[in-house]
């Protein structure tokens, strides 16, 4: 019997950006809203969540739940029409270019229509069938609808945080001066690798309060987004070691986070192989790689696979300690 092996695939060069707006927020804001993950993930807590969901009006809620029931993560098929938008990527800006488009470009978008060629949006995804139903004309409709009344009556109670994403974006701007693409990219998520791939020619960072601690990655024709935590402010140096140090032990205090360790320890696997090895739901074994790369333990590459691994010069926790109680 004939068998193929897919060969590994060479690194492709692509173009290396920064963007932040508040239209990404307002759709990363959104795909929280609507979604099912656990509250507790996220930086901003539950808290967040009473919030929005106060301030959210009953037309809100209905469009949202129209569009994409609890599969908060379709709103991550809109991030490319906000750089699409152009200017300074605001919420505005969105919806003036959502509201100049064709009915039938906004739904063949929510439903994938604008992945790189070759690539598919999840076929276990409800959303071809309820768009169907719901037909071109309404899906802009009630499109317009969630993200107008999202910016005008609950992004101002929840904050845009525009001073933190701007100052993040510059600071990333200024180290592209000196990393390469690659190391810049690991360096603002904390662990993901890409190197390029077949059918991407441009690869964009956007900074996020929202969604930290998550990377969300979207992709929109040739353009790959990547939405990583923006870092709050400037530490000072002691409150800075202070919190490498707790971020690192809390990472080791979970028995699950500690058997995935030694699972990577023999070389890189996907999620698939992590659940099956460890009998846990993928969406547990997310949540934890999550918390393990956040703390710097563990890298991603992705790209054609997505596979997680230790990342190269685990840090020396003896050596961390004691440096840190000396000062």
């Amino acid at each position: 019997m004939a068998a193929r092996v897919r060969a590994r695939q060479t690194p492709t060069s692509f173009r290396l950006t920064v963007e932040h707006g508040t239209g990404y927020e307002a759709l990363l804001g959104l795909s929280m809203f609507a979604g099912d993950e656990p509250q507790g993930s996220y930086e901003v807590g539950k808290a967040w969540f009473v919030k929005a969901r106060a301030a959210a009006p009953r037309e809100l809620t209905e469009a949202v739940r129209s569009l994409v029931g609890t599969e908060g993560a379709q709103w991550f098929l809109l991030l490319g029409m906000v750089h699409e938008a152009g200017g300074d990527q605001s919420v505005e800006r969105l919806l003036g270019h959502l509201g100049r488009l064709p009915a039938g470009q906004v739904k063949q978008a929510f439903i994938g229509g604008r992945l790189p060629p070759g690539r598919s949006h999840d076929a276990s995804s409800g959303a071809p069938r309820r768009l169907a139903k719901l037909g071109a004309g309404e899906v802009k409709r009630l499109t317009l609808e969630a993200i107008e009344s999202w910016s005008r009556q609950v992004l101002p109670r929840l904050g845009d945080d525009a001073e933190v994403l701007a100052a993040d974006a510059r600071a990333k701007r200024q180290a592209g001066r000196r990393l390469s693409a690659t190391r810049l990219i690991e360096l603002a998520t904390s662990g993901v690798v890409y190197e390029g791939e077949a059918g991407i020619d441009q690869v964009l960072l956007v900074p996020s309060v929202v969604t930290r601690p998550w990377v969300t990655i979207s992709e929109w024709d040739s353009l790959k987004l990547i939405c990583y935590p923006a870092q709050a402010g400037e530490p000072s140096s002691g409150d800075s070691e202070d919190q490498r140090l707790a971020t690192i032990y809390r990472a080791l205090g979970d028995e699950t986070r500690l058997r995935l360790l030694r699972a990577l320890s023999a070389g890189d696997r996907g999620v698939t192989e992590l659940a099956e090895a460890l009998g846990m739901a993928k969406s547990t074994i997310h949540e934890q790689l999550a918390a393990l790369r956040s703390a710097g333990l563990i890298r991603v590459n992705i790209g054609a696979d997505k596979r997680y691994g230790l990342r190269p010069g685990l840090p020396d926790l003896s050596r961390l300690l004691k440096d840190y109680l000396k000062h």
